[in-house]
């Protein structure tokens, strides 16, 4: 009977396992085959071992990207998650438009990056955008700021945008989370004499813990891995200074012709999701754990 059941989940295990075998583990391992070698995409290749890595890690372009996708996956996820925690307090409040507000605040994330980027680019347009005609008028002068035009302020255009954008599912799984707080304790805490705002720190967020790593993971994931939006904003420019780690692997791959370059970057990239993510999952259970024993 055990061998019969065991042979029975096998039976209907093994089609999707040859399914992700075949279309995703089998390229993966081709990937990294490749990254190993000088390909160009086309034509014969020559195994180099090691020597791509050893390149990129002292490739400065790289490393200076490396630095500005970190800066803008944190950023990103912080202010991300801010915001959505914030209002998804307000819409779990019996507010009688919640709904219609959860749908719009959730809008922003169907739209494509790549319409969205070039809305936003006319937005913020220097000389005719919409934010500096729209300060003209309020500050009663003429204002010019370079948005996307100047190395001092496209990245932070990058992340107001990548947060409007992303900010939609972090605030339907902080809703989630926040409706599976059992009213009981709120109440409690409130008629011992805490504040709101206590109550919500000492109670409320140490249970939805579990939705705030959810939260941040999408967040780190999407802000690390961001590539369609600074691609059609910018282009990774002015000067390379919203160059992100996935645009610089598509220049690799489909600019220069160095497949083998572009595949050791991009596992890099993943080994860097990979790590973060196991880094936050770890420390985000210790606090669980701490908040359980507490």
């Amino acid at each position: 009977m055990q061998k019969q059941i065991l042979w029975t989940g096998i039976f209907f295990m093994l089609p999707i396992s040859m399914i992700l075998f075949i279309f995703l583990f089998l390229p993966i391992l081709q990937s990294l085959y490749y990254s190993l070698t000088n390909w160009t995409g086309v034509g014969d290749y020559s195994f180099i071992g090691f020597a791509n890595y050893q390149s990129i890690f002292t490739d400065s372009i790289f490393m200076d990207t490396l630095k500005r996708t970190l800066f803008i996956g944190l950023t990103t996820a912080l202010f991300t998650n801010l915001a959505g925690l914030f209002i998804a307090v307000l819409l779990d409040q019996s507010l009688f438009t919640k709904n219609i507000l959860r749908v719009l605040f959730y809008l922003p994330n169907v739209i494509p990056f790549v319409v969205a980027a070039f809305v936003w680019r006319y937005m913020l347009d220097a000389n005719d955008g919409l934010l500096n005609r729209t300060l003209s008028m309020l500050l009663s002068k003429n204002i010019h700021i370079p948005w996307v035009d100047s190395p001092s302020y496209v990245i932070w255009s990058i992340i107001v945008i990548s947060v409007w954008q992303m900010m939609g599912p972090v605030i339907i799984v902080y809703i989630a989370a926040l409706q599976g707080v059992p009213e009981h304790l709120k109440e409690a805490a409130l008629i011992e004499g805490a504040s709101p705002v206590k109550s919500f720190f000492s109670v409320t967020l140490p249970m939805i813990a579990p939705g705030i790593t959810v939260s941040v993971l999408i967040g780190l994931s999407n802000g690390i891995r961001i590539f369609d939006l600074p691609f059609a904003l910018t282009g990774g420019g002015p000067a390379n200074s919203s160059e992100t780690l996935s645009i610089r692997i598509y220049r690799y791959a489909f600019q220069s012709s160095d497949l083998g370059y572009a595949m050791s970057a991009s596992f890099i990239l993943t080994l860097l999701v990979i790590l973060i993510t196991f880094f936050f999952v770890a420390m985000s259970r210790r606090y669980e754990v701490g908040a359980e024993g507490a």
